[in-house]
């Protein structure tokens, strides 16, 4: 077994630095997440009712956390401004996801308005 070694530590701490490094965590978690929504729930089958439920949990919980980060990078105070666009891109991503997977229309819905706009 492998002893651990202590890394040097930096002799300045930054709260902007870490403040946006865990914007950045969070930010590649979400790619994660939409990479896995594209291969699981949006592919070509139908995904299982599970599959779904996931989703559900996992977007609640990233939608939460984002939005307290969002919460905290809109204050006036906050020194690095562009971490809450950063911040807001990302949950309009997130948002958008929701609606199109929990939020769909209904076919009859659908099937109604493509009536309506391309009559035959």
């Amino acid at each position: 077994m492998k002893a651990l070694t202590a890394q040097p530590e930096k002799s300045e701490f930054s709260m902007r630095q870490a403040a946006r490094d865990q914007v950045q965590g969070w930010s590649d978690n979400c790619q994660k997440f939409l990479d896995w929504q594209r291969r699981e729930i949006l592919g070509p089958r139908q995904p299982p009712k599970e599959k779904i439920e996931q989703h559900r949990d996992d977007i609640k919980w990233l939608l939460r956390f984002g939005r307290a980060i969002y919460m905290t990078a809109t204050d006036p105070d906050y020194p690095d401004k562009q971490i809450s666009t950063e911040l807001r891109g990302r949950l309009i991503q997130l948002e958008h996801s929701w609606r199109m997977v929990h939020e769909q229309m209904p076919e009859a819905e659908a099937e109604q308005l493509l009536r309506e706009v391309f009559p035959e």
